[in-house]
């Protein structure tokens, strides 16, 4: 039997999530979609990797587009389509079970004009102290960024959080598929601490200067929010 969940409001109870006890929406998902870039009311959106549905449902909510939510764990496949109609958006947020490494055999080069990330931070030989939630699997990055650039037509925006101490890796697998970095705002969890999240946003065979946005700072001063991300 599936675990119920706890039903959280989000956006003065514009958005309503329930969640999974081991896997809940943090601070650095609500930066990272301050930072979101290429999404209009007009866009195709995939969110890859969509989890209990979070990123989806505020994204479809805020612009209005449709977005399409690829997931393959049958848990959070189950929250993902009850967040969506908690939310009433069954014609914005089509639901899509399947692994995203075969996302070629579904979709057509080329399908969206924005993908959205939040890949498992940790890469499977990393120490584990949660129990195996937020590490790699049998999917890798360097999986989530090439099916990124199968799905994005030339010209549209990935936009990925991943922590900083794999931002080379990241970037040098944005660049061997075609997925140059333009943008990078990277996260600080206090002023006097080093920076350990990152959004990095790409253009597919779109090469260019990469720009540094002004830093968000999680928690300045007593709990307060800095950066951006209002």
């Amino acid at each position: 039997m599936r675990e119920s969940g706890k039903l959280f409001p989000f956006f003065r109870g514009k958005v309503r999530i329930k969640q999974p006890k081991k896997h809940r929406v943090s601070v650095d998902l609500i930066l990272f979609l301050s930072k979101l870039r290429g999404v209009k009311r007009t866009s195709r959106v995939m969110d890859l990797g969509a989890g209990f549905g979070f990123l989806s449902i505020v994204i479809a909510k805020r612009w209005g587009c449709c977005v399409h939510a690829l997931e393959r764990d049958p848990l959070m496949i189950s929250f993902l389509k009850e967040n969506v109609e908690l939310n009433s958006l069954g014609g914005k947020v089509k639901v899509v079970e399947g692994d995203l490494r075969e996302v070629g055999k579904v979709y057509e080069r080329g399908s969206f004009e924005v993908v959205v990330s939040n890949p498992p931070f940790f890469p499977k030989d990393y120490r584990r102290s949660d129990g195996g939630i937020h590490f790699e699997s049998d999917t890798s990055l360097a999986d989530f960024i090439s099916a990124s650039s199968h799905l994005l037509r030339d010209g549209g925006y990935l936009n990925l959080l991943v922590p900083s101490f794999r931002l080379h890796e990241t970037f040098v697998y944005l660049e061997r598929y075609k997925l140059p970095p333009r943008f990078l705002s990277v996260m600080y969890p206090t002023q006097s601490k080093g920076g350990k999240l990152c959004v990095v946003v790409s253009r597919k065979n779109v090469p260019g200067p990469l720009e540094l946005d002004r830093p968000l700072i999680i928690n300045e001063g007593e709990g307060t929010y800095a950066g951006g991300g209002e």
